[in-house]
């Protein structure tokens, strides 16, 4: 769940991103898990979903790294998109903090690596198909 306030915009690095909307300070925590916001799936279910939920799903949910759980982020969040050198560095209860100063309209990024096991498509094509 995003702790401070954004939108989404266009990216120069892949179609849609997100941006802060205010001045981030380094350390500010701006992202943590809330059960409300970042649904965990049941994937014997999923099968059963008309394909548009399995290309909504195909692009936006992720195996979790820590719990090996199929997750889907509910805010906009899910827009984040992926940096080898991202602004936004995670704890070791998967918190999200800015690593650096941020300006207003600064893109969030992350490390994919960091939280998702596999990638999307990949392993929701067996789940889905």
């Amino acid at each position: 769940m995003l702790l401070i306030e954004t939108e989404i915009r266009e990216s120069e690095i892949h179609g849609i991103g997100l941006f802060c909307v205010e001045p981030v300070a380094k350390g500010t925590k701006v992202w943590e898990f809330h059960p409300l916001f970042d649904q965990t799936l049941q994937e014997p279910e999923l099968g059963s979903l008309p394909p548009p939920m399995h290309s909504f799903l195909r692009k936006y949910a992720y195996r979790s790294v820590e719990t090996g759980a199929l997750i889907v982020n509910l805010d906009l969040s899910r827009h984040m998109n992926h940096s080898d050198v991202p602004n936004l560095v995670s704890d070791a209860e998967s918190n999200y903090y800015a690593a650096c100063d941020l300006a207003p309209g600064t893109e969030l990024t992350c490390d994919y690596r960091a939280f998702s096991a596999e990638g999307c498509s990949d392993f929701l094509s067996a789940v889905l198909d």
